[in-house]
């Protein structure tokens, strides 16, 4: 909203630039019927004057002495107003300061903005608001209707058209710098680490439920530990370290994940087959990509949720992945059941035959 107003009123000091200025109204003359404009000089209405219709002032201070009468609304921008007479509309005041005498009578708002102080009589009578440093928000302009240079609201066209485009635009311009800067930070840190960071991206591959679920479990549990730590006073600076831990941590698996992604796309181009190339670039280009579609997925508005859901399903499974390496340091060795130990079978024991008799034996002797 502020930036909406401040658009309009650099309009608005545009577009009067290119009028000619009015020269300020000598004492003896009578004020016109359709109101003031003054550039770069200051107006008085004298005692007993009326002044019927609207006073803008620019870069000039106003004093209007008493008895005299504003049918209209007095705007100063860049001055002051000395307030001894009766304002039938609203007195606004911007870069300037606002006395309201004894005898002063103000029938609308009374709007002190952009470094602007506000004084008051005992006597000083305010029927509306007294508004004091706050952006013309509520401003009434239907009251202007005499003022000779018209000023409707805020068109719509400033309010949507150039401001949104400008305000997108450097949204843009900073979600590009974001990623670029990751990826920037993934390659030096795969160029100090590249085992650790090509350990944590082995891992996520080898043991992607382990990652996800350690990793979901380690998110939640930092959170309560954080949130713990944080309503207590004497602890407080803790749960600042805890969530850095955390996201030092996340950002470590993202990048390990980026490592896997950077390496498994270059040997599909074949480029890491021809020339040898470093982690740097492999985890630059990896963590580029991935970072570059999560936050493209959460930019896009039917697309947003699964942005969201891509982004968290591989923080999960990076932040497991280091906390499962220990930070890369250390490999994964998923555990796998073994089988038994294979049990032979016992050997039924079978009996000896009996020998032969003596007599049996002796006749075959004979025989023989």
């Amino acid at each position: 909203m502020h930036r909406r107003w401040l658009i309009w009123l650099s309009v608005l000091l545009a577009g009067g630039l290119l009028l000619p200025a009015t020269p300020a109204l000598a004492d003896g003359d009578p004020p016109g019927d359709d109101g003031v404009v003054i550039w770069n000089e200051d107006y008085t209405l004298g005692e007993n004057e009326r002044l019927d219709g609207d006073l803008v002032v620019f870069n000039g201070d106003v004093t209007l002495e008493a008895g005299s009468r504003v049918a209209g609304s007095v705007v100063i921008w860049n001055g002051g107003a000395e307030v001894e007479g009766t304002i039938k509309g609203d007195l606004v005041v911007s870069g300037g300061g606002i006395f309201l005498g004894d005898s002063a009578w103000v029938q609308g708002d009374v709007v002190c903005t952009w470094n602007c102080d506000v004084e008051l009589e005992e006597d000083a009578r305010v029927d509306g608001r007294i508004v004091e440093g706050i952006p013309l928000r509520d401003f009434r302009f239907e009251r202007w209707r005499g003022f000779p240079v018209p000023v409707p609201p805020p068109p719509t066209f400033w309010a949507s058209g150039p401001a949104r485009v400008l305000d997108w635009t450097l949204r843009a311009i900073r979600g590009v710098v974001a990623i670029l800067v990751v990826a920037a930070v993934a390659g030096l840190v795969a160029l100090i680490w590249p085992h650790q960071t090509a350990q944590i991206g082995r891992t996520v591959v080898e043991a992607p439920w382990p990652s996800f679920g350690i990793g979901l479990l380690t998110t939640a549990a930092a959170l309560a530990l954080i949130i713990t730590l944080a309503v207590t006073i004497c602890l407080a600076p803790i749960s600042a370290l805890a969530a850095l831990a955390l996201g030092a941590a996340g950002l470590f698996g993202w990048i390990g994940i980026g490592a896997l992604v950077g390496e498994r796309l270059l040997q599909a181009l074949k480029a890491a087959y021809e020339n040898e190339i470093a982690p740097l670039w492999t985890t630059g280009l990896g963590t580029l990509i991935i970072t570059a579609i999560s936050a493209g997925l959460s930019v896009a508005l039917c697309l947003a949720p699964l942005g969201w859901i891509v982004t968290f399903v591989l923080g999960c499974l990076g932040l497991g992945a280091v906390v499962l390496t220990r930070f890369g340091t250390m490999p994964y060795a998923p555990h796998r059941p073994t089988s038994p130990p294979l049990v032979s079978a016992p050997i039924e024991a079978t009996e000896a035959p009996e020998p032969p008799e003596e007599g049996a034996r002796s006749g075959e002797t004979e025989g023989a």
